[in-house]
C-alpha cells in the first residue's frame, strides 16, 4: 500500500521496494517481546487498581508480575514503574492497547488482507465505523464491520496470527540473506543447509518459536 503514495519530496520517485520492505520488517522485529511487555503492563495496571490494600509494596508486586508475565527479569533495586505515568492516568484501562491492536488485526484479516484496495470494504468501513463518530458504542461499530460480535477468544487468536505471520516473514528473510552469503562463499547447497539448521533450531531442536521468548 505504501508504495502507491510514498514518493521522494523532490524527485517524485516512488519508494524503492527494498526500502518499503525494510520499513515493514522493522515493525515486526521483537514483536513477541513487545506483546509480552504489553501483557505485563496490562496485568500490573489491573493489580495496582484492583486490590486495596495492596498485598505488598508496588515494587514487590511489580517484580513478581514481571517474572510471571515477561521474559526479562526484574533488576533488583530499580523502580521504573514510579515513572510510568500510564499506571496512574489510565486507571486499570491500559489493556486498551492490546484490545485496539487485536481489533485492528481482526479488521485487517477479515476485511482487507485479501484486497487492501477493495472499494466495497472501504465503503463499508466508512459507513459502519467512521460515519458515526462518537454516536455509537465502539463494540457495536466493530461488530457491524466484522459481521460478528468480537470475543476474547477471537481477539487473542488475531494477535497470535499476527505474531506468527511476523515470525514467518522474518525467518524467511533470514533464510534468503544467509543463502546469498553462503552462495558467495561457494557453499554446496546453501538453501538446503540453512533451512535445515533453522528448522532444527540451530541444533537444539524445535526451530524458532516466538512463544518461547
Amino acid at each position: 500500500v505504501i508504495s502507491t503514495f510514498a514518493r521522494h519530496y523532490k524527485s517524485g520517485e516512488p519508494m524503492k521496494k527494498s526500502a518499503v520492505k525494510a520499513l515493514c520488517d522493522s515493525k515486526k522485529i521483537f514483536a513477541a517481546s513487545d506483546m509480552q511487555q504489553q501483557v505485563f503492563f496490562s496485568m500490573l495496571d489491573q493489580v495496582y487498581h484492583g486490590q486495596h490494600p495492596l498485598q505488598g509494596s508496588t515494587t514487590e508486586l511489580m517484580a513478581s508480575l514481571q517474572k510471571q508475565y515477561y521474559s526479562i527479569d526484574y533488576v533488583q533495586d530499580t523502580a521504573w514503574h514510579l515513572r510510568f505515568g500510564h499506571l496512574v492516568g489510565y486507571g486499570a484501562r491500559y489493556y486498551a492497547y492490546l484490545v485496539s491492536k487485536a481489533v485492528a488485526a481482526q479488521l485487517w484479516h477479515t476485511c482487507f488482507k485479501a484486497d487492501p484496495f477493495s472499494r466495497e470494504m472501504g465503503t463499508r468501513y466508512r459507513e459502519e465505523m467512521l460515519a458515526h463518530g462518537g454516536e455509537k458504542h465502539p463494540l457495536k461499530l466493530v461488530e457491524a464491520m466484522l459481521g460478528e460480535k468480537p470475543t476474547v477468544e477471537n481477539m487473542v487468536e488475531a494477535l497470535i496470527v499476527d505474531l506468527d505471520e511476523s515470525t514467518q516473514s522474518l525467518n524467511q528473510d533470514m533464510v534468503d540473506a544467509l543463502i546469498v552469503d553462503l552462495d558467495e562463499y561457494s557453499v554446496t547447497q546453501p538453501a538446503v543447509m540453512v533451512k535445515a539448521v533453522i528448522a532444527d533450531g540451530g541444533g537444539h531442536g524445535g526451530g524458532f518459536d516466538w512463544r518461547s521468548e
